[in-house]
């Protein structure tokens, strides 16, 4: 029977320590109001289904605007005052836990939050109107924070791990890239993949390789570092956006499912684990037992998105048509297209609907290839992962001009049989122009909804020539509708509203009525 590594071992063992801060039981707590942390959940509720994210995002992104609000908007300079504030309404929030947390917290976060000060005091001096770097520092100290208030012990174990097991299995061809970058590489592909790390948190965590000692730094020694900071910012942003990085992420992407999986199993099974991964039949009966969990959670998650999709897109459409197809026709065109109308409001669910029903669901021989993959990373066998670097089309060069020439024919020709076929149809300009809209938006949501089933999937896409056909005439299209996408979503006016026309009042109103219940309680225990 294999023996399993040291590393893999030493995995189990992070995995299933305890990585939260214990308070003494003698020392003092932190307790707020009941009816005012109600108050700023109920606010904080609202504002999350506003703005939907990731759930460490959305965590992240709270902590942002509360800092901003605190050091740019107030103005406040008293580390302690925006220390209490950022725990405080994280406790309303119910990010973190009333009554338990111990008052000592309150210092440390302030110790943080002083240190950048003196960052930001430094940059207001010697760089007054370079806002990009003082936003790349405010990202920094909310990463530290967070990293504060919620140990990320085990994210960095995983890490870790899979850096190591990389680093082994990858052999590099026709690359120039020294050792130490190729190590630096690798890492970012394993925070990206692993943890969905955003930009904010690489820079954080690669900062940190720069400067081992910044989160324990002195004042003094912080004030020396402060004139080399500029020359640290521009060699992590080189390495985030280093020629290697997207294409090495890509590779790690599949792997990035063995380690998730393998870090599922642990965790589940914190008391069973070691036995677990020492046995071969064991290890492979739980990888088969999560694969099917995953893949029928992936399933149900599946038919609920396509059923709101199909739901949004049919009503949306039906009322675009009354309030705008049917007014337009009439006043306008002076004659209702009933086909045009009829085929406007349909044909998008239905086309979503198709789309829905050839997505399909890793199965078995998928299942059989991560169990051998996760027994070789278990029981140290050997790996091999080639990287060799698809060669990056120079701007201006010969094959650069004559691909993005093929590409922009691939637009033309998606785009003009689209609108060749409108045309017969007897569609006007605006039916036509909502018809496109929503094709590309459905085209973009089938795409991400493929992905989203396919995420357990590291069977590789078969190429042929149907496939290539049909890439070639909806690329252009999910293009399009991703751009749309993404660029909607960035105009909210609900989420303009409550950051600077709500928030601030509101959370003022919850702070002084924090106070007041405070003060009334006081008096109450007075004349007890």
């Amino acid at each position: 029977m294999p023996q399993i590594t040291g590393e893999t071992a030493w995995l189990a063992q992070s995995l299933t320590k305890n990585y939260d801060r214990q308070a003494k039981p003698e020392a003092a707590k932190i307790k707020l109001n009941q009816l005012a942390s109600k108050l700023g959940f109920f606010y904080e509720k609202i504002r999350n289904a506003v703005d939907y994210n990731d759930e460490h995002l959305i965590r992240r992104n709270s902590l942002k605007r509360l800092i901003n609000r605190q050091i740019t908007f107030l103005g406040e300079k008293d580390p302690i005052k925006i220390s209490q504030a950022i725990i405080h309404e994280f406790i309303r929030a119910k990010y973190l836990p009333n009554d338990t947390l111990p008052e000592t917290d309150i210092e440390e976060v302030a110790i943080i939050v002083a240190k950048y000060l003196l960052v930001f005091h430094y940059l207001g001096q010697s760089q007054p109107n370079d806002i990009k770097t003082l936003a790349w520092m405010t990202d920094l100290l909310v990463c530290e924070i967070d990293e504060y208030l919620f140990p990320n012990g085990r994210d960095l174990a995983i890490v870790n791990f899979m850096y190591g097991e990389m680093v082994k299995s990858i052999s590099f061809t026709q690359n120039g890239l020294d050792e130490k970058e190729r190590g630096l590489q690798i890492y970012l592909a394993a925070l990206r993949n692993l943890l969905k790390a955003d930009q904010a948190l690489t820079r954080y965590l690669l900062f940190k390789l720069y400067r081992p000692d910044w989160n324990n730094i002195t004042p003094d020694a912080a004030k020396a570092f402060l004139p080399a900071l500029l020359g640290t910012k521009y060699k992590i942003e080189i390495n985030l956006n280093h020629s290697s990085s997207y294409q090495l992420g890509q590779m790690i992407k599949k792997q990035a499912i063995f380690f998730n999986l393998l870090r599922e199993i642990i965790e589940q099974n914190p008391d069973q684990a070691r036995i677990i991964l020492a046995d071969e039949k064991l290890l492979s009966d739980k990888v088969t037992e999560l694969c099917n969990k995953n893949y029928k959670r992936i399933r149900s998650r599946l038919v609920g998105s396509i059923i709101r999709v199909i739901t949004y897109i049919f009503f949306t459409k039906t009322v675009l048509a009354f309030l705008l197809e049917l007014p337009y026709d009439r006043l306008v065109v002076d004659s209702v297209n009933w086909n045009a109308l009829i085929i406007n409001i349909t044909f998008h669910p239905i086309l979503m609907a198709v789309v829905a029903l050839a997505i399909k669901v890793p199965g078995i021989q998928n299942t059989q290839l991560i169990i051998e993959e996760i027994k070789k990373i278990v029981y140290g066998q050997e790996r091999k992962l080639i990287y060799k670097p698809r060669r990056i089309l120079k701007p201006g060069s010969f094959a650069f001009i004559i691909f993005n020439s093929i590409y922009a024919v691939m637009f033309a020709v998606s785009f003009s049989v689209v609108v060749w076929i409108l045309h017969k149809l007897h569609f006007n300009i605006l039916s036509g122009a909502l018809f496109v809209f929503f094709l590309t938006l459905v085209s973009f949501f089938g795409f991400r909804l493929r992905n989203f089933a396919n995420q357990f999937s590291v069977m590789p896409r078969k190429e042929n020539l149907i496939n290539f056909i049909i890439d070639f005439f909806t690329l252009p299209i999910v293009r399009v509708g991703q751009f749309l996408s993404v660029n909607f979503a960035k105009i909210n006016i609900f989420l303009f509203i409550l950051d600077f026309a709500i928030e601030t009042p509101f959370k003022m109103l919850v702070e002084t009525l924090d106070k007041a219940l405070g003060f009334i309680r006081e008096k109450r225990e007075e004349i007890s």
